[in-house]
């Protein structure tokens, strides 16, 4: 099931990098990025992360001090969601 990587503009001008599965469901959620450039690369990153990383778990603190960094979802990804929302609950069943 092969999944592919999305760059998406952001209300302010930046983007983002989506990593969707072969289903079309969101799996993750990159920073948000100032330009296209620094977007891409971030996707040599996430690459580089997804391909050789380690498996870590952690804590409910260190997941709220993250979302508090950055937003979850920006409302052009809402929007996005919205149009899917059909795709995205046969998600993971």
């Amino acid at each position: 099931m092969a999944g592919h990587l999305e760059l998406v503009e952001t209300p302010d001008g930046g983007c983002r990098i989506l990593m969707v599965d072969g289903e079309d469901c969101l799996m993750g959620l990159s920073k948000r990025y100032s330009s296209v450039d620094e977007a891409v690369e971030g996707v040599a990153a996430i690459r580089e992360v997804a391909g050789t990383g380690l498996l870590r778990t952690s804590s409910a603190e260190r997941y709220a001090v993250l979302m508090l960094e950055e937003p979850v979802i920006d409302s052009a990804l809402a929007e996005q969601c919205a149009r899917t929302q059909s795709k995205v609950v046969n998600c993971g069943s």
